[in-house]
């Protein structure tokens, strides 16, 4: 049970960190056109917010798939078409 337990947390570490970057990347772009004196501020703000929207989303995902047993593979497939759809939109 431990090794389940923590295998499921490696893998919501990998995937949050993965997220994270695209949040950083857009943060910092914002934060490139502000000039520097404000620009701390605007870096701070920006990861504060992400971090408060991924707790609230996070908790009203977890709950709405524990709720909605149908909702996990429909939220499933329109991530993979999502990512189909952007890797196709790469390469083509």
């Amino acid at each position: 049970m431990l090794r389940t337990l923590l295998g499921s947390i490696a893998l919501i570490a990998f995937t949050d960190i993965a997220l994270q970057l695209d949040n950083a990347v857009a943060i910092s772009s914002v934060a490139s056109h502000v000039p520097g004196e404000h620009r701390f501020a605007v870096l701070a703000g920006g990861v504060l917010l992400a971090a408060l929207c991924l707790l609230c989303f996070t908790v009203i995902g977890a709950s709405l798939v524990e709720r909605i047993s149908w909702l996990k593979p429909i939220a499933g497939l329109v991530l993979i078409g999502i990512g189909f759809k952007l890797v196709l939109e790469h390469f083509v």
